[in-house]
């Protein structure tokens, strides 16, 4: 029997993060950039943390910084507040993104109220 080791959210995020690691790397290629912003995941008891990271000519940049925070059960999308925790107010929900990533960009720019 198959066991099922993701939740919904988790899936639907390593779906987004393969579309927008894709989009943004050749975007990188099109315009001559040899630096680009790629997306990693780190899987907590509530949120699903997303890090952001650069990739200059296929190696690492070292460093990291929080891009986004997606709640586990409800793929509820907030901008980070810190390392630690999201702000308050839901600005997407993860569905939402996945079905238009061109809402997304490198910055997180995204995920201010306006």
């Amino acid at each position: 029997m198959l066991q099922v080791s993701q939740t919904k959210s988790e899936f639907l995020v390593d779906s987004l993060i393969e579309i927008l690691n894709d989009e943004w790397k050749v975007l990188a290629i099109e315009n001559g950039h040899t630096t680009y912003t790629q997306l990693e995941v780190e899987v907590g008891r509530k949120y699903i943390k997303l890090w952001s990271y650069l990739v200059s000519k296929s190696d690492r940049i070292p460093g990291r910084s929080v891009f986004m925070f997606v709640e586990n059960v409800t793929g509820n999308c907030y901008k980070p507040a810190g390392v630690k925790g999201p702000a308050k107010g839901v600005r997407y929900n993860i569905e939402e993104l996945l079905e238009n990533p061109y809402i997304c960009d490198q910055y997180g720019s995204f995920l201010y109220v306006r």
